[in-house]
């Protein structure tokens, strides 16, 4: 078992949009209904280990964009981060800046030592 925490997404209960529902789907591979069912909930939508392989890969950058696209739509989300083992609820919210800054320092860095 991984010790490396999450990263939950959760939208508003009335972010439905089809094009949003398209974007989870794209993102997580699940079903429309399923998508949709987990919003009207308040369930988190996304829930993407970091620090693993396909975080570092491509999958961080790939939830930044989607985020900012998000963001730049005015659709509302929270977005936390949770322990391995801990329930959704008791994750810290984090804003998008910190998330960035969390997947893209690693980028600076390496462009800094070039």
């Amino acid at each position: 078992m991984s010790d490396s925490p999450r990263t939950v997404v959760i939208l508003n209960r009335t972010a439905t949009a089809t094009s949003i529902l398209r974007d989870i789907k794209a993102f997580t591979g699940y079903g429309l209904s399923e998508i949709r069912s987990r919003i009207v909930a308040g369930l988190p939508v996304v829930i993407e280990e970091m620090f693993s392989n396909a975080w570092y890969d491509e999958r961080a950058q790939l939830l930044l964009a989607l985020l900012t696209k998000w963001q730049s739509e005015g659709i509302t989300f929270e977005i936390r981060e949770v322990a391995e083992d801990d329930p959704i609820e008791a994750g810290a919210l984090i804003s998008l800046e910190v998330l960035r800054n969390i997947i893209e320092p690693d980028d600076n860095e390496s462009r800094d030592g070039i």
